[in-house]
């Protein structure tokens, strides 16, 4: 039987040579469905995002008609260190859409996060689109920071995007535009 997800990247041990801990990540994405997995996700996903997590039909939804990578350790029983989960645009088809990601706690703070998004975004280059957008919480600082580092630019600002009190930038990148260091 096929894996249930493909290796797509590794991080070059020069980003992790003083993370002993992280010194076997691997991005993986999602390729059929399978329990275990999607279990998996789902955990890390009702830790990242609580009572915003998608639900099991989303997520094999995603698995089938998005992009969904994890990165995590090689080792069978290794935890997701941070997702990505990407769907295509319907009125623009060159345009795929960020709707979830996240990283460890423990992992944030080290570049880790950078590097995975960076090579996601390459991924997403790499099957055709050219354009990214996201939804980000104006005031979680990191992650706009950590959106702009790699190239996103603010579009626009829309206040209650999805009710009271959640207000969001909306960001688009131009995948020519992508900067990786």
């Amino acid at each position: 039987m096929e894996k249930s997800y493909e290796y797509v990247d590794q991080f070059d041990d020069f980003f992790l040579k003083d993370l002993d801990q992280y010194d076997d990540l691997k991005i993986y994405r999602f390729k059929d469905f399978d329990l275990q997995r999607v279990r998996e996700f789902l955990r890390f996903n009702q830790e990242a995002f609580g009572q915003d997590a998608i639900d099991k039909f989303a997520t094999i939804f995603q698995i089938y008609y998005g992009n969904i990578f994890l990165l995590k350790e090689r080792r069978q029983d290794a935890k997701i260190v941070g997702i990505a989960n990407f769907s295509r645009a319907w009125d623009e088809s060159k345009l795929a859409y960020l709707s979830d990601y996240a990283i460890a706690e423990e992992a944030r703070g080290q570049s880790i996060g950078k590097e995975f998004l960076g090579i996601v975004l390459e991924d997403v280059k790499n099957q055709g689109f050219q354009r990214v957008q996201l939804t980000v919480d104006p005031d979680n600082d990191p992650a706009v920071a950590l959106y702009e580092s790699l190239g996103f630019k603010k579009d626009k600002f829309v206040e209650k995007l999805y009710g009271p009190g959640e207000d969001r930038y909306i960001m688009d990148l131009d995948l020519d535009q992508l900067k990786i260091d």
